[in-house]
């Protein structure tokens, strides 16, 4: 089984330094499961088969949540509001020409260019984790791509507001907010509303 696991582990599409840490976790864990089967007097080669599962599913696991470990919290953060300035700067001053479809568009391309690399399997790992229990209520972990997903929808409200602010001071208090203002919003609250049904529908494979 050390063999066929160290072979596994070498064909996986994961950086060479994260397969000896993948290659120590998965070792520790079947060594508990033969140690478990042991005591029980169960076959030990039977329980670490059963513990490792189906080679496929693991494969496709590891390769969706070690991207994980190459985006921070505070990488998703950066991206996130350098995308957010951008989307509140172009949909400012872009005039009338930003107003509708074509600022929506522009908002949504701007958020996927900027978007950390393979963000989307990174949001249905974080929303198939355990459940983080809190005093009041309970939910997904926060990690890189749920921290990207909230920075890019609040960035442009919070510049937005600022310079509200700003030009109020100066006496300009009308307020115009096109549609394409929000498509950031919608497509991330319907993104995280899909795969959130997904990923309880769904189980992980």
């Amino acid at each position: 089984m050390r063999d066929e696991l160290e072979r596994f582990v070498a064909s996986l599409a994961i950086p060479e330094d994260r397969k000896a840490v993948v290659l120590a976790e998965l070792g520790d864990h079947l060594a508990c499961a033969r140690e478990t089967a042991a005591r029980e007097g169960r076959d030990p080669d039977a329980a670490e088969r059963d513990a490792l599962g189906s080679l496929e599913a693991l494969r496709r696991s590891l390769e969706s949540v070690e991207p994980a470990f190459r985006v921070s919290r505070w990488h998703a953060l950066g991206r996130g509001a350098l995308a957010g300035v951008l989307v509140a700067v172009a949909l400012d001053q872009g005039g009338a020409l930003m107003r509708g479809a074509l600022g929506a568009v522009f908002a949504l391309a701007v958020v996927l260019l900027l978007a950390p690399p393979r963000v989307l399997e990174l949001l249905r790992a974080e929303l198939r984790a355990s459940p983080v229990r809190g005093t009041l209520v309970s939910g997904s972990p926060i990690g890189p791509a749920l921290v990207y997903a909230f920075t890019v929808m609040s960035t442009p409200f919070c510049v937005w507001i600022a310079l509200i602010v700003v030009r109020a001071q100066s006496g300009v208090t009308a307020v115009d907010v096109p549609w394409s203002a929000f498509a950031v919003m919608m497509a991330v609250y319907a993104v995280l509303f899909v795969e959130g049904v997904r990923a309880r529908l769904v189980p992980a494979r």
